[in-house]
């Protein structure tokens, strides 16, 4: 996932910057010293422009513009798909350029004149965190997609396979708005695993929805693990449904112990099932997403 954006103008002058989930105790500025200094090093010995940068947690993605000297760059994730990244780093650059280029041109080093272009990457340039829904037939996947407002896209990918996604809007969490939930069958998401290659590499949060009963319970512990070892960088939580069925549900307890996994009891029918299925992923976006950024960032301060 996409943290931190730098553009840097003619001279190495940082002219614009925007971190998206944490503040970093890091100096934009000798960020962006530091970043110009070794493109300078590769044009001198003749190494040509630098594409992208590999660090500990992170990678640096580059585009240029030779006629005004500036560099756009994006900080993302280490996991990240480097294709998607770069995509968004070119059109992070032609926007800029096309808003912007008279006033780079005149540049006295007044930042603020920039500042208008926060609403475009947030809304165009920022990649959302990904969350995947899995489960069985008939555990609730689809009820609880449900509980989300907003509108579900149904579409093909280029396997002619249907996607169920949805863009969902989030509060409480700095820095974070939005994440993209999308819902699957369990066992075609292994049985195809070749083919959701892209999606298993790029998913950050696996959500296993189940019934709460245990012939459910054992064939979904049963496939589990053979999942886990197809995901590239996925956090796993458990959504144990049906825990108003009393006579039949074990407690999400017991389904925690014998998963391994985080796990939330939940009753999609309830009247606050709304409520509690949003606390449920604020929770999750803010162990997975915010706390490991911050992690990861002071990581890469202290080397």
């Amino acid at each position: 996932m996409i943290s931190r954006i730098l553009i840097i103008a003619s001279g190495g002058l940082l002219c614009y910057s925007k971190s998206f989930i944490s503040e970093s105790n890091v100096d934009d500025d000798l960020v962006s010293g530091f970043l110009t200094a070794i493109s300078n090093f590769a044009k001198e010995i003749k190494g040509g422009e630098i594409k992208a940068l590999n660090f500990m947690n992170f990678n640096f993605i580059y585009a240029y513009d030779e006629p005004l000297d500036c560099m756009f760059i994006i900080v993302s994730d280490i996991d990240d798909i480097e294709e998607e990244v770069r995509e968004k780093v070119n059109l992070m650059k032609d926007e800029f350029l096309k808003r912007y280029t008279s006033n780079l041109e005149n540049w006295t080093g007044d930042v603020t004149q920039f500042e208008g272009f926060h609403e475009f990457v947030e809304e165009h340039v920022f990649i959302p965190p990904k969350v995947l829904l899995v489960g069985e037939p008939s555990v609730g996947k689809s009820t609880i997609m449900g509980l989300f407002p907003g509108e579900t896209v149904l579409e093909l990918d280029e396997d002619l396979n249907e996607i169920v996604e949805k863009p969902i809007n989030v509060a409480g969490l700095k820095g974070l708005k939005q994440f993209m939930l999308r819902e699957m069958d369990l066992e075609e998401l292994i049985d195809n695993s070749k083919m959701y290659r892209p999606l298993l590499n790029s998913v950050d949060v696996v959500l296993v929805v189940t019934n709460s009963a245990a012939s459910n319970l054992g064939r979904t512990k049963k496939m589990l693990p053979t999942l886990k070892t197809k995901t590239k960088k996925a956090d796993f939580y458990v959504i144990a449904n049906f825990q108003d069925h009393k006579d039949s549900a074990f407690s999400p307890d017991k389904i925690e112990d014998a998963f391994e996994a985080k796990t939330f009891g939940f009753s999609a029918t309830s009247k606050d099932a709304q409520k509690r299925i949003f606390e449920i992923m604020v929770e999750i976006l803010n162990k997975s997403i915010i706390e490991k950024i911050k992690e990861k960032e002071a990581q890469q301060a202290q080397t």
